[in-house]
């Protein structure tokens, strides 16, 4: 195989570990951290590194479709690995009308979990199980999913260090997330007993945004809960504002819906966007002055 391109979710435990399994078939692929609302001139740096023999690869995410054609007029081939519910529809699409395009598709699993079983298949790592665990928040493992993933936290978008936990006992790793744990812990539970929020309008609807950058699913789905909607978790990024939201099963509307509207995507309960900040400062309802 000639060169080989990773392009894949970026500040995202399961987005890098999909990376790191990447790394582990590619040891010398070169590889693209991305987030949805990414920026031109993010995309025009990969664009230079792709030709007629680069293959590429997308885990955990889903490019613009326009911006996919551009790959795929470049590239040999493109393999889009992707579980987000919100590209099923217009990725299959593609997928009937390029013939060096190929969508691997499946809800019930992570993007890690999903590209391991495409390039290697039978069973994954743990490291991999763990990962899916929370990232489609199953839980089945319990609070060993939370210390892992936590230990993991640190090595966001370091698929280099992470695919060398691969093949390392499970327990050490679980040890040491219990201690980053008891100090997390605590720092959310601050959060909710101080949270305020920010009502938001998205569409038809007035959504409750509250401002943190750090612990947005566990946040979020505490909110959720707690205000039985879904609820906007947003923290200001240079001249962009990041949005993750967080709904629960019956909730109307759903976190996919809310991002939709915004242009972003993921998935029906755990989703996100990228605004503009001066555009979101119009979305904020200010109270009228008295």
């Amino acid at each position: 195989m000639g060169k080989v391109v990773c392009i894949y979710h970026g500040n995202c435990t399961d987005g890098t570990t999909a990376a790191a399994v990447l790394l582990k078939k590619y040891p010398d692929c070169i590889l693209y951290p991305m987030e949805h609302g990414y920026k031109e001139d993010i995309f025009g740096e990969i664009l230079k590194n792709v030709d007629k023999d680069t293959t590429v690869y997308i885990v955990d995410f889903s490019l613009k479709e326009e911006d996919l054609k551009r790959l795929l007029s470049k590239a040999k081939e493109v393999i889009n690995i992707d579980h987000h519910i919100s590209a099923k529809d217009y990725l299959k699409k593609i997928e009937k009308e390029y013939s060096n395009f190929k969508f691997v598709f499946d809800n019930n699993k992570s993007g890690a979990s999903l590209s391991w079983e495409y390039i290697f298949g039978g069973e994954p790592p743990w490291i991999i199980k763990y990962v899916e665990d929370q990232d489609l928040w199953k839980w089945e493992y319990g609070e060993n999913t939370k210390y892992v993933n936590l230990y993991l936290l640190p090595i966001t978008n370091q698929p280099e260090k992470v695919v060398k936990l691969f093949d390392e006992p499970v327990e050490e790793i679980i040890n040491k997330g219990k201690i980053i744990a008891s100090f997390t812990d605590y720092l959310i539970n601050r959060y909710i007993e101080r949270a305020k929020e920010t009502p938001v309008k998205i569409g038809q609807y007035t959504v409750k945004a509250f401002n943190t950058n750090y612990f947005q699913s566990e946040i979020g789905n505490i909110l959720a809960t707690k205000h039985n909607q879904a609820v906007l978790l947003f923290n200001i990024q240079g001249l962009d504002v990041k949005m993750s939201f967080r709904s629960n099963t019956g909730h109307k509307p759903d976190a996919l819906e809310l991002a939709t509207i915004l242009g972003g995507g993921g998935h029906r309960n755990a989703a996100g966007a990228l605004v503009p900040l001066h555009k979101f400062i119009k979305m904020i309802q200010f109270e009228e002055e008295k």
